[in-house]
């Protein structure tokens, strides 16, 4: 703001009315970068969490990974996984690359097991069937 004063009394509403719309201006422009700031701070704060976050699942899997491949093959083979099936377990991509084995449909599937025909070649222990 400036000290300068107009001579003319007519101008000076005009003049004062300036100076206020100035200032106002000023004061928003102040509000308008710092909530700017604030919002950038916002953005970066949740990158820098969203970074932080991947760093620690890549170490998490890093480290799963690490553990399974610590173990023989033949405890690799109890739980049903190679060595070269670790990476794709750890990542959670192992279901997708397993075939899905469904159930055959309800027409081509009999359980020969429970059916009377499977039950009379058991042993016959008088009312007690066992499967032998």
């Amino acid at each position: 703001m400036s000290d300068w004063r107009n001579e003319r009394p007519e101008l000076q509403y005009y003049i004062e009315q300036a100076h206020e719309a100035r200032a106002e201006a000023m004061a928003r422009a102040g509000y308008l970068a710092v909530a700017a700031v604030g919002r950038v701070a916002r953005v970066a704060v949740a990158a820098v969490q969203a970074a932080l976050q991947a760093v620690t699942a890549w170490r998490d899997k890093r480290a799963a990974l690490r553990e399974i491949l610590l173990l023989d093959d033949r405890m690799l083979r109890d739980i049903g996984l190679t060595r070269a099936d670790a990476w794709a377990a750890v990542d959670g991509t192992l279901r997708e690359r397993v075939r899905d084995v469904s159930a055959p449909d309800p027409a081509d599937y009999r359980d020969v097991a429970l059916s009377g025909y499977a039950l009379a070649g058991c042993n016959d222990n008088g009312v007690r069937r066992r499967a032998a």
